[in-house]
């Protein structure tokens, strides 16, 4: 196949991205409130162990307070979670909620779809509350310092109603812009600037000033939908004991070339079905939790090389490249140089795997996340 001349390799020097216009943005905060003997007593002081729901009194109160103070902040997309379940977000059409064993799945389109829901089990004492914030609107980055800003002032009326000092109070910033890497092939479409500046000095920008005591990420994932055309370049053998050891020893020898080739060198290849989660940790780890494959590490420091995880026995149609970004990666000028480096090695890895730019899509996720105690 030819080699793939994008917009964006004219700029492979310079500190800015040029993403398709039709782009997608989104951002949700994610605060986490510990539940403890003093929370319990404070918010139900008969509250009895005993009772046939004890915790019916103290997740109802925690959620009406939570939902008149969105009211009173303007705040319309706001979910209240007391089941221990893991909340994941992804841009949809449709809005819907989808509960598994150990995960909500959240999909909304932010320019159309507001709602309030609530999801808990009176039976059970939580180790948390979480509530889930998602932004709405058109203007979804450009508007992120004040919806921060909304949020925060919200979360501190609530603690004080509580009586919860703030810092019991863990809130997560994350925020994401996915666009098709192929989207010039399909169709010509006007290109937009981004610089990717790292959170605190955008909400600078914005007279919003974040603590100095937080730990941000960024990372990106691509999403490889495995076709035909690739199975076929692996030669799979059905009746091998391990079938699918070449695809996935393909597609990570692949991965492996095009980081080389591009001065890349901190990556993952998640080929086992699970969604990749990506954490600060000070150690590197690797764990799989609720369906979800954590990946741990530190900015901080050059990084973990590249990790591979794959089951030779069991075919996933989706492989995800994930690129860990450290602080080297990031100039005073942000992240734009280090996107253009991705970007060149997905060209390349695509033209490893004969990927088709015109029917084919590989999905690309840049994700800031930013945390901290209120």
């Amino acid at each position: 196949m030819p080699q793939r001349h994008s917009s964006t390799r004219k700029h492979s020097i310079a500190h800015k991205v040029y993403v398709p216009h039709g782009s997608r943005d989104n951002q949700y905060l994610l605060a986490n409130i510990e539940v403890t003997d003093q929370l319990i007593n404070s918010i139900d002081p008969e509250f009895d162990p005993s009772a046939a729901m004890p915790y019916k009194t103290l997740y109802k109160k925690l959620r009406n307070k939570l939902f008149s103070l969105c009211e009173e902040h303007e705040l319309t997309h706001v979910h209240f979670i007391a089941n221990d379940k893991s909340p994941l977000v992804r841009f949809n059409y449709e809005a819907q909620a989808i509960e598994t064993k150990d995960k909500i799945l959240f999909f909304y389109n932010p320019k159309f779809h507001q709602g309030q829901k609530y999801f808990y089990d009176f039976e059970k004492r939580v180790k948390r509350i979480s509530i889930l914030f998602l932004a709405t609107g058109t203007e979804i980055r450009t508007g992120a310092a004040l919806f921060h800003q909304k949020v925060s002032e919200l979360l501190t009326q609530y603690s004080e109603q509580l009586q919860l000092e703030k810092s019991a109070i863990r809130l997560r910033d994350h925020q994401h812009l996915t666009y098709d890497l192929f989207t010039q092939e399909k169709e010509k479409q006007d290109t937009q600037a981004h610089k990717f500046r790292p959170i605190t000095l955008r909400y600078q920008a914005n007279d919003v000033e974040l603590p100095a005591n937080n730990t941000s990420l960024t990372y990106v994932i691509a999403d490889v939908a495995i076709s035909a055309r690739i199975r076929k370049l692996a030669n799979i053998d059905y009746d091998a004991p391990a079938p699918y050891n070449p695809l996935y020893t393909m597609i990570t020898d692949s991965f492996i070339m095009a980081m080389q080739q591009h001065n890349l060198t901190n990556g993952a290849v998640i080929a086992n079905g699970l969604t990749p989660l990506v954490r600060f940790s000070a150690n590197e780890e690797m764990s799989v939790n609720k369906g979800c494959q954590m990946l741990g590490y530190d900015p901080a420091q050059n990084g973990c090389g590249i990790i591979s995880k794959w089951n030779a026995d069991e075919f996933v149609d989706t492989v995800r490249l994930v690129f860990m970004a450290t602080d080297k990666d990031c100039t005073d000028r942000g992240y734009g140089k280090y996107v253009n480096q991705i970007t060149k090695v997905l060209e390349s890895f695509a033209d490893k795997l004969q990927i088709d730019g015109h029917s084919e899509q590989l999905m690309v996720r840049f994700h800031q996340h930013i945390a901290y105690d209120l």
